[in-house]
């Protein structure tokens, strides 16, 4: 395995379509999948209420991995972020992101002006920014073969 360098690790993080999201609720840990989009060293993405967003209000440190499994080389890519989480409510936060939000996903949801427009973001009512105090990224690296590339089962 090889460490990631940080720029390297940001980049992957800010292309990843798909991110999981580590809270603690109720003394346990609890992941869920959650789009997102990274605006320089602040990740932002929306949640409609709920356990993740409980456990968010009662402890505000998280833990997010996103990663990438080439099934035909077994090659991996794995960054994790840790961070802290704030509900923001401020007019400028809230319509950067659905902005961004819209700029990563345009290809799934499609155009706000086209048909459903702005429908799939209004159950998600709640925008979270996290604050990444560490990031850190591995890959499966060079030097391995297929059969003894750590991360393959």
């Amino acid at each position: 395995m090889e460490p990631i360098a940080e720029d390297e690790a940001l980049e992957f993080l800010a292309e990843a379509m798909v991110a999981h999201i580590g809270v603690v609720r109720d003394g346990k840990p609890y992941v869920t999948p959650m789009s997102f989009v990274l605006d320089g060293r602040r990740l932002f993405f929306r949640t409609k209420p709920g356990m993740r967003l409980e456990a968010i209000a009662a402890n505000p440190s998280v833990s997010i991995e996103v990663s990438h499994f080439d099934e035909v080389t077994g090659d991996w890519v794995s960054v994790v972020v840790t961070g802290t989480a704030t509900e923001r409510t401020d007019e400028p936060t809230t319509t950067r992101t659905v902005e961004l939000l819209f700029q990563k996903y345009e290809v799934v949801l499609g155009s706000p002006l086209g048909h459903g427009g702005l429908q799939p973001m209004a159950s998600f009512p709640h925008v979270i920014e996290v604050t990444i105090e560490e990031i850190t990224g591995m890959s499966s690296g060079r030097g391995f073969t297929f059969r003894t590339r750590p991360g393959r089962l």
